[in-house]
């Protein structure tokens, strides 16, 4: 009979302690619905309507700041656009005459450097992005040529200036 009651007096101990465990469970499992119902549409497949320039920017300002902070303020912003990856800008800088790429995040925190490839066509979506870049071209009529060295016509439709440095 002791045992009896040991059995009886514990299954109605465990009844209470499979109560509060139920209990818990259901509250974890609702939580966890309601939670990934949410996250659903915060990042659904048209995040910011299917434009995130809507939600998202950054100015030439901003990325001044980033620039000055990563001690690169002398480098010239030639273009900020979104990037192929969802959530990161490009930008392409001028650095002292090297033309590069870096990508931001929309919170404007990380600073992400290296090449974007393409999984299922391979492609290097950076060096893509890259041979868009404009080259700089000169305009030849800046260059003085008062005291230039002409050979052939002076007047011919194209012409060709050679610098050299005699030293």
């Amino acid at each position: 009979m002791k045992c009896r009651r040991a059995e009886g007096l514990f299954n109605v101990k465990r009844k209470g302690t499979m109560h509060k465990f139920r209990f818990i469970m259901l509250f974890i499992v609702f939580s966890f619905l309601i939670l990934t119902s949410t996250l659903t549409y915060a990042f659904g497949t048209n995040g910011c309507e299917g434009d995130c320039k809507k939600c998202h920017s950054l100015s030439t300002q901003e990325v001044n700041g980033i620039l000055k902070k990563m001690k690169l303020s002398h480098a010239k912003i030639l273009n900020i656009q979104l990037s192929p990856v969802k959530s990161l800008w490009e930008v392409h800088i001028n650095d002292n005459g090297k033309k590069g790429i870096f990508y931001v995040d929309f919170s404007k925190k990380y600073l992400v450097s290296g090449t974007i490839i393409e999984v299922d066509t391979s492609s290097n979506k950076t060096a893509e992005s890259a041979q868009k870049i404009p080259t700089g071209k000169v305009d030849v009529s800046n260059i003085p040529v008062n005291n230039a060295l002409v050979m052939g016509n002076a007047h011919a439709p194209k012409k060709v200036i050679v610098f050299t440095d005699p030293d």
